[in-house]
């Protein structure tokens, strides 16, 4: 990936902790993602990666620290004490946001095209006309223009997934978080997803991945961040963090990984 443009903090993540109940989900992180970065957050299963992506879109809110979005404020908490920001304020910066889940959210009764549009008619109160313009163009973007009258129920989960990776961008966002997007899909689908991401990143598109796919980690990542038990334990470019990993927790993590994703494909 080249470094253009990556003079702006898109994501600045100061002193974030959050707990459920007591159990600590994040403990004291601490990173920045700078314009057109990909960054990959890899880690075992409850390690505090996908709390970490909902607590930037305001899913979940943070314990204590502070958040920001393209230099403004989205959260900024001391313990045990209220939010300084208004629900207002968290509304606007969220919507610089878009998320894409494991699981496809579709409105099981609109077609492919009305799942896309719905959201900037209603939300921004763009014309229905010239919503159907920029959802058509997204459609071909992620390869499927010739779903657009299809309902979600007759199209594969690849495909699904796809549509929802349309809708979000449909909003315009600066920045697409992405919370496991291939981990509810048949091998033989995962491919398609990761396609459409990976041509993202080319685009230069700001974007955080949770995923345990490592061989797509390591393709389209500018760093991966490497989290266990609710802190980050390396932050580093995919090199070092396949090649020559120095935490003993990384490199048990990833032949684990890498042995069951070799298993699988057999």
């Amino acid at each position: 990936m080249s470094n253009q443009d990556l003079s702006m903090k898109m994501i600045q993540a100061r002193n974030l902790f959050k707990s459920f109940g007591t159990h600590r989900v994040l403990n004291d992180v601490n990173f920045e993602v700078n314009k057109g970065e990909v960054i990959v957050i890899i880690g075992p299963s409850g390690s505090g990666k996908s709390t970490l992506l909902r607590c930037f879109n305001g899913l979940e809110e943070i314990e204590s620290g502070i958040i920001t979005i393209e230099g403004e404020t989205f959260a900024s908490k001391d313990p045990g004490k209220k939010d300084k920001i208004t629900p207002k304020q968290k509304k606007e910066i969220s919507a610089k946001l878009g998320m894409v889940f494991q699981h496809f959210n579709l409105f099981p009764h609109r077609t492919v095209l009305e799942n896309v549009i719905e959201a900037p008619i209603i939300v921004s109160g763009v014309k229905k006309s010239d919503a159907i313009i920029m959802a058509e163009a997204l459609l071909e973007k992620v390869g499927l223009s010739d779903k657009k009258n299809a309902y979600p129920s007759r199209i594969s989960g690849g495909q699904k997934q796809r549509v929802a990776i349309a809708r979000a961008l449909g909003m315009n966002p600066d920045i697409m978080l992405f919370d496991e997007p291939t981990s509810s899909l048949d091998p033989e689908l995962v491919g398609e997803v990761q396609k459409v991401i990976i041509n993202l990143a080319r685009e230069k598109m700001t974007m955080l991945i949770v995923t345990h796919e490592m061989r797509f980690a390591e393709e389209v990542a500018d760093r991966i961040i490497f989290m266990d038990e609710g802190k980050i334990i390396a932050d580093e470019k995919p090199d070092k963090i396949f090649n020559n990993p120095e935490h003993p927790r990384i490199v048990t993590f990833i032949d684990k990984i890498t042995m069951r994703q070799s298993n699988r494909q057999e």
